[in-house]
């Protein structure tokens, strides 16, 4: 039965009557404060990361943006809140790789669904992760260290911070590609990881640049290899994995913006478009990311969305392969 041609009218009214309200949403948006919730505690590298945006788009939008830390159960809580928040661009996650990629596979129940739940924003910025020792170590190769490890397997611990961490998950996916065995030593945060290696209580560790950056620095702890494709400027002298016979071995931890299902396109092309402008300015790069270690991606929403599809495969396959299982 072919439809009235007064009847198809009305329909393509409806939808560009619709498509017209949420141009003119996302043009005047925002128009009330904005909340960027962040699933860590304050002072941390994602909260002051977090903070730094805000302050900027304080400026660009005249309205304030603030900032909510809501830590707890492995970024769970922080993300729960903002999945079950109004979908209209005024709550936005600070999301890393446990929130919308690890988690959904390391617990056998969650009470959000990362990929059905969230909408991808802007993918701001990574950090490889780096493989260092205490600087009295005798491992002053990633060569040594392995070395050791084949005539004493299970005799070199290393630390993490926590079962199922990326520390845990990569370090235990490069012994095996490495075909050695390590033993694992979980500690609560990134911080006492960095105190054992001080305390030469661990013998590396493999971790994100940030929290070793000024220990490298100072002579305190010996870098022996990172995971970035080419040598960072920031540590010439150091090796990548590739150059050490590696290079399949793949380590990055990632931090960006997402938002709940069902917020309009609209809106997350310009929170996207906004915070991207901030981003790459100079001034920021050099306090919020080159400064402390990190490294810009700046992916938009498709590209940030195609990254994540990537990044859970991962994800799922070393959980697999390191047969672990979390419930909280």
């Amino acid at each position: 039965m072919k439809k009235h041609p007064f009847i198809r009218w009305a329909a393509l009214l409806m939808l560009s009557c619709a498509g017209m309200q949420v141009q003119a949403q996302a043009q005047s948006y925002p128009e009330k404060p904005v909340r960027i919730v962040v699933p860590f505690s304050a002072g941390g590298l994602t909260d002051v990361l977090a903070r730094g945006v805000a302050e900027q788009l304080n400026r660009k939008w005249n309205q304030p943006v603030i900032v909510e830390n809501k830590p707890g159960a492995n970024t769970i809580i922080g993300a729960d809140f903002v999945a079950q928040a109004t979908p209209d661009g005024y709550t936005l996650l600070m999301a890393n790789d446990p929130t919308l990629s690890s988690n959904q596979y390391l617990y056998r129940k969650l009470p959000y669904d990362p990929v059905e739940n969230f909408v991808p924003v802007i993918n701001l910025v990574k950090t490889e992760q780096i493989l260092v020792t205490n600087a009295d170590s005798p491992y002053r190769t990633l060569g040594d260290l392995l070395q050791a490890a084949r005539e004493n397997p299970g005799s070199l611990d290393y630390g993490s911070y926590g079962i199922g961490s990326k520390a845990h998950l990569d370090t235990d996916a490069f012994g095996k590609l490495a075909g050695v065995q390590f033993h694992h030593v979980p500690y609560k945060g990134v911080s006492d990881v960095v105190v054992a290696l001080l305390g030469e209580q661990i013998d590396f560790a493999l971790t994100g640049v940030s929290p070793v950056i000024e220990h490298i620095k100072s002579g305190k702890l010996r870098a022996l290899a990172i995971s970035s494709l080419e040598r960072r400027s920031l540590f010439p002298d150091v090796p990548t994995f590739a150059e050490n016979g590696y290079p399949n071995f793949k380590s990055i931890a990632w931090f960006g913006f997402a938002a709940p299902s069902g917020t309009p396109k609209a809106v997350i092309d310009k929170i996207a478009h906004d915070v991207s402008e901030i981003i790459v300015q100079p001034d920021f790069q050099k306090q919020f990311v080159e400064g402390v270690g990190l490294e810009l991606i700046n992916q938009g929403p498709a590209e940030f969305a195609a990254f994540l599809e990537e990044d859970r495969r991962e994800y799922e396959q070393r959980i697999k392969d390191a047969g672990v299982k979390l419930d909280f």
